[in-house]
């Protein structure tokens, strides 16, 4: 008896996990209120138009309409493959999914993050996002690529499974107790995957105009970035600066290991933007139609000549946005206050929270061509490193303080918090490490420097060169040159090795430095009040106030030297 009724046991199979996770989400994941507004949307638009039956499902064109993705940034198709391979979750085998609600709950509760509330544990969900976005190369899993690269394969391949613990789909499965339904189907071979450079680069520009967006906020508002040609031209440019940061082995496209790799370093923040996105699903169209859309402060109020929309949606790939937007103000400018160490003094010291330093200029050679450049060629250390890139290519450099500014002849300031970072031609990041605490130097002797000990240029200890961190970026007292190098480990920040450049080092002629304040209203004030301060104390120190005891007075005169000792002290 006991026999048969284990034998009647039901496996449930991977459709009915799916669906029980699907209901899972639903019920821990989402408000009552969203959950019903999620319904509704999903069936106002499924019923209209995708009935067969009474099974409702969104295909790619009902996808992209409702999200109001623009069909100038190509990247509709891309958005739907992603959605339909989570659609499938936690089953690679079952990809593409039909889009109907439970594939759509799955699909929100991933991009949202809020699959936290119900899996035990958080494995990283970069490989799944990878995996969404890949294409299986059948070519190179069938060994056409001969014996050579099949070789490389199989090397790339042992190298992912040792990664498949941390597999968010592991984690679904063990939340329903069913982790043993996990077979060998479902560990689809990911070293045969890559995203296609072309791909990226749509996706990439797509993320940096979301990267601001706000639940409920529609791409729309954003129409300025990519509503010309000439502003959809300079988004693409900027996108490729980012996607230049991944390597891609064959030319082809991005494997795995460098997606990874590269995300965690340079871009930890890049899929922020789908978050409020698929958010839209849980607003109720039929009450947002009739609300009236206040009008909200710009994002950057103020643009520079370096800093832009797209540049600051750049910075927020490693920056939190909540420091970003709406958050910076215009602190320095070289080519409005003037390219001295005395107007970035007045100007940057006594801010006093966290600032952003962008500085552009064209790459020189090595080999001087006039005079300035053979002056500040002649402070750097002989051994010679290769550029890192063409000559008179533009560079863009910039450094993220957490620390206030300060004076500093004997040491340097700056925590573990600084980021160095490269935004052109190609994106990169360099965090602080705790090998040194050189994080950052700022004197009228010695000029500004980030990742290298204060330079202390009338020392008589001192020797003829420049002493250049490992990873460093170093301006001229006269803030006319700059070079950052990249040259080893044991500095003050750490290398970026995602691409196949180890060392390099970069001379530029600086054509503007800005500086940015992260903060508001009451930063400034504080600002402003320390400067009336230090003025006060100067004025104080430099002048006598007289009161109405004159022999008081006149001692004090003397104590000073002004009167006394055969001195009239004049018309005092």
């Amino acid at each position: 008896m006991g026999q048969g009724q284990s034998g009647e046991v039901h496996k449930a199979t991977a459709e009915e996990l799916s669906l029980q996770l699907a209901e899972k989400f639903a019920q821990k994941c989402f408000s009552g209120v969203e959950l019903y507004s999620f319904k509704d949307n999903f069936r106002s638009l499924a019923d209209s138009t995708n009935s067969e039956g009474r099974f409702l499902y969104w295909n790619e064109d009902t996808l992209i309409r409702f999200l109001s993705i623009p069909d100038c940034l190509q990247v509709g198709s891309i958005i739907f493959q992603s959605t339909s391979y989570l659609g499938a979750f936690p089953f690679p085998s079952l990809s593409p999914a039909i889009l109907n609600f439970e594939a759509l709950v799955k699909v929100v509760t991933i991009f949202t993050g809020r699959y936290k509330k119900v899996l035990k544990r958080h494995p990283d969900p970069v490989k799944l996002l990878f995996r969404s976005l890949a294409v299986y190369d059948r070519q190179e899993s069938e060994g056409e690529g001969g014996k050579e690269q099949q070789q490389v394969g199989e090397m790339e391949f042992e190298y992912y499974e040792d990664d498949d613990d941390d597999d968010l789909s592991l984690a679904a499965l063990d939340a329903l107790d069913a982790i043993e339904v996990f077979g060998q189907a479902e560990k689809s071979n990911i070293s045969h995957s890559r995203i296609p450079l072309e791909n990226l680069r749509n996706f990439v520009a797509f993320l940096l105009v979301a990267a601001p967006l706000e639940p409920n906020q529609p791409i729309a508002v954003f129409a300025e970035r990519f509503s010309t040609p000439e502003a959809l031209q300079e988004l693409r440019d900027t996108a490729e600066c980012v996607v230049r940061s991944f390597k891609s082995r064959d030319g082809k496209g991005i494997l795995y290991r460098d997606f990874k790799k590269t995300i965690k370093e340079s871009m930890p923040f890049l899929f922020d933007g789908l978050c409020p996105l698929f958010e839209h699903l849980l607003f109720c169209k039929k009450v947002d139609n009739s609300t009236a859309v206040a009008e909200v402060e710009p994002l950057l109020p103020h643009t520079g000549k370096i800093l832009d929309m797209n540049l600051l949606s750049q910075l927020s790939l490693f920056i939190k946005g909540d420091n970003l937007w709406r958050r910076l103000r215009p602190l320095y400018a070289g080519s409005e206050a003037g390219f001295s160490m005395g107007s970035f003094e007045t100007k940057v010291v006594k801010w006093t929270a966290p600032t952003i330093l962008l500085v552009s200029g064209t790459r020189i050679s090595r080999t001087p061509e006039t005079h300035q450049q053979k002056m500040f060629s002649d402070t750097l250390p002989p051994r010679k490193y290769a550029a890192g890139g063409e000559v008179d290519e533009r560079v863009v450099y910039g450094v993220y303080m957490h620390r206030p500014w300060r004076v500093s002849h004997r040491d340097c300031f700056g925590d573990s918090q600084s980021i160095l970072f490269q935004l052109a031609p190609t994106h990169r990041t360099f965090h602080a490490s705790t090998a040194s605490t050189d994080y950052a130097y700022f004197n009228k002797d010695d000029g500004i420097g980030f990742g290298s000990p204060v330079q202390k240029m009338k020392s008589s200890q001192r020797g003829p060169y420049l002493n250049l961190g490992p990873v460093s970026l170093t301006f001229d007292p006269a803030l006319e040159f700059g070079v950052f190098q990249h040259i080893g480990h044991g500095g003050a920040f750490h290398t970026n090795d995602t691409r196949d450049e180890q060392e390099w080092q970069d001379l530029f002629e600086i054509e503007e430095i800005e500086v940015w304040g992260c903060g508001g209203d009451s930063e400034a004030e504080a600002q402003r009040k320390a400067w009336a301060w230090e003025e006060r104390e100067a004025l104080l120190r430099r002048q006598v106030n007289l009161g109405k005891d004159i022999e008081a007075d006149r001692a004090l005169l003397e104590m000073a030297g002004l009167i006394g000792q055969n001195r009239s002290g004049g018309s005092t």
